[in-house]
């Protein structure tokens, strides 16, 4: 629900936003794996990070340093020696800085190949959390939070005993992927009423299918889901078919290239 505040509160507070977006859990998510997976590169990453916020408060110093000297200057600044020794020291400690910066920069791009190949798992995380939120509109008992789903991943990634002989990085990422999509559905699943775990697996399977890239089902999901409202009238007998499942069989060949010479 949305909450309006009167101007005199607005006037005298700051508001922080606390929603999760997907951007942010998927960031959240990375670096979580990232920490637990390659932790030397987690190490390597936040050293940078803390490099270069030191080099862009440097770099403010010298801007403030340069403006002081500029204010105390008396008369032409050209003849002032002090200007000029400011305005050389500055420009000497800028440029290593800036030369600094460019080797962080250089670096981070090599941290930053790596942390990419955990990135489809945290596309993988954010679109499980934000199905979970949309559950909701199933039963009104469907409630999950954030905190929920961070235990749950956490207890795949460093509490997960299919990990513990696994060395390469590629086969314990399909292991974490794996694991995380059948703990999201036997934790969800426990409280969820049995005919509504169908909808949950439907929804998990298509999430898992749309990261990998590979495939384009999403007319193969909507006959699943919405098959049953169109179903065709007095069609062609099917030997062996009840008459259900003769018009659902021709409402799939109308529906799907696949099954159109059926």
């Amino acid at each position: 629900p949305s909450v309006e505040f009167p101007p005199d509160l607005c006037s005298r507070v700051t508001f922080v936003n606390f929603t999760v977006t997907r951007n942010s859990l998927q960031s959240q998510c990375a670096n979580r794996v990232l920490k637990s997976e390659r932790p030397d590169v987690d190490k390597k990453r936040g050293d940078l990070l803390k490099l270069q916020g030191e080099f862009a408060v440097r770099l403010r110093h010298l801007e403030k340093a340069l403006l002081t000297a500029l204010n105390e200057a008396k008369g032409s600044i050209l003849e002032d020696e002090k200007v000029i020794g400011t305005l050389e020291t500055l420009k000497q400690e800028a440029a290593e800085i800036q030369q600094k910066v460019e080797e962080t920069d250089v670096v981070m791009a090599e941290v930053e190949s790596v942390t990419n190949i955990f990135r489809p798992l945290s596309v993988q995380c954010s679109g499980i959390f934000f199905a979970m939120e949309t559950l909701n509109q199933i039963h009104y008992l469907y409630q999950y939070s954030l905190q929920f789903f961070l235990d749950m991943f956490e207890s795949v990634v460093n509490n997960n005993p299919n990990l513990s002989t696994v060395k390469g990085t590629t086969e314990r990422l399909k292991i974490i992927t794996r694991d995380l999509f059948a703990k999201a559905f036997t934790c969800i699943g426990n409280g969820m009423f049995d005919e509504d775990k169908l909808i949950l697996a439907n929804v998990l399977s298509q999430i898992y299918l749309k990261s990998s890239g590979t495939l384009n089902l999403d007319a193969e999901f909507n006959y699943i889901l919405r098959a049953a409202a169109g179903l065709q009238k007095n069609v062609a007998p099917i030997k062996g078919f009840t008459e259900k499942q003769e018009q659902a069989m021709h409402t799939l060949a109308m529906t799907l290239d696949s099954f159109k010479d059926f």
